[in-house]
Formats: C-alpha cells, sequence, structure tokens
C-alpha cells in the first residue's frame, strides 16, 4: 500500500487508509476476512485483521512499535499573535506532536499549518491536539501534513494513545478510546510494546483513474 496526501506528497503510513484498504480487498474478493492480511507499507509491514473473521465487523492493525522522543513545541497563529503548547513527540510511522490542551476550540480552526520545532521536524509533523474525556478516554483534532485538519488520522490516534498512556502511568495493555470528529478508534499499547489499532470501514463511493 501506498499512500498520497491531499497535496499529492507521500506519507509513510495511513491508518485509515489501511482499514479502508483491507475492506476494499475483502469486498473485491481479493483477500480472505477469516486470515489475517499482511500490508507492505513505507513503514514495513502490518497485519490487518477482521472481527470474527467477518468481512463487514470492526477491522484491527497491528501497527509495530511506536517510539515517543523528545518533547517539542507547537503553537496556532491568532492574528499577529502565537499561542504555544508543549507537545509529546510520537513517531507512529509518521512523525506526529500531541499537545494536550483544556479545550479543543482553543486550537484555532486550524485552516493554517500550526507552528512547529522545525529543528525537530525537519520533514513536517501532524499535530495532535487532545482533551480528556475521562478515564482512558481522549477526545482530539488533527492537522495533517499535505492535507489540514482531517476528521480522522489512525496514526496519530496511535500517537495520542501512546502519549496519554506514558502521561498516565498506565499498564501496559490497557485500551484507550479516542474521539475524533470522524469517529472512535480503540488503541492498546501492548506489553510487547506493539500498538493495535481498532476501528470500523465503510466503503462510501467508487470511482476509477486513468494513468
Amino acid at each position: 500500500m501506498d499512500y498520497r496526501n491531499a497535496d499529492g506528497s507521500v506519507s509513510e503510513m495511513c491508518g485509515n487508509g489501511i482499514r479502508v484498504f483491507g475492506r476494499h480487498l475483502v469486498e473485491e474478493g481479493l483477500a480472505d476476512p477469516a486470515q489475517p492480511l499482511p500490508v507492505d507499507t513505507r513503514d514495513g509491514i502490518k497485519t490487518i485483521t477482521f472481527a470474527g473473521g467477518a468481512a463487514d465487523g470492526e477491522i484491527t492493525v497491528d501497527m509495530g512499535v511506536p517510539r515517543l522522543l523528545a518533547e517539542s513545541k507547537v503553537g496556532v497563529t491568532r492574528g499577529d499573535d502565537v499561542r504555544w503548547w508543549s507537545a509529546a513527540h510520537v513517531d507512529t510511522g509518521n512523525p506526529h506532536a500531541v499537545a494536550f490542551v483544556d479545550d479543543l476550540a482553543e486550537a484555532g480552526p486550524l485552516t493554517s499549518v500550526p507552528e512547529h520545532d522545525a529543528e525537530v521536524y525537519p520533514n513536517g509533523v501532524n499535530v495532535e491536539f487532545v482533551v480528556r474525556r475521562g478515564e482512558h478516554h481522549v477526545a482530539m483534532r488533527v492537522h495533517e501534513r499535505g492535507s489540514g485538519e482531517t476528521q480522522s488520522c489512525g496514526t496519530g490516534a496511535c500517537a495520542v494513545a501512546v502519549a496519554a498512556a506514558s502521561a498516565d502511568g498506565a499498564e501496559r495493555g490497557t485500551p484507550y478510546r479516542v474521539d475524533l470528529p470522524g469517529g472512535t478508534l480503540t488503541i492498546t499499547w501492548r506489553p510487547d510494546g506493539r500498538v493495535l489499532m481498532a476501528g470500523p470501514a465503510l466503503i462510501v463511493a467508487r470511482g476509477s483513474t486513468r494513468l
């Protein structure tokens, strides 16, 4: 699987995209939902499993081992001012800056690229603004490189869960509910260090492309 952002740039990985890709392969008869499905990506092989071996159930992806790196900063420009937040630098195939805020509205409309630490993120960064909703439950907004604010980001949800679990001192294997504008994902950072992402995928349109 290869993935392109809205502006045509290449992304290392797409967590939502790989679930939709898996659903597409099953619906086209190109994959058996009763069997694990390994998919080669720019961030290595990710393995998809379909709940109960059913073609229309929840999809889980083994997203590999994340890297929780040094703290950085991200900011949102409002007129002539920039408001900055500390952020956790988490690499889940894509680079992410995870900033915890008191209110998601504080992050602004995200109509332009947020400011970020260019030395820490020389290739740009996906920025997540996060609020806590309860124990092991967070909500987020995301601004993705090459796309702007999106309704959901699978690798971003994984990064948010890793940052939250690390900050909480949560026991490995604790599922985190991550609410995004486009829906909800369940992220589990396992004792072996790997992250599982579980959520739905639905084909809503079909088209054709000429090369």
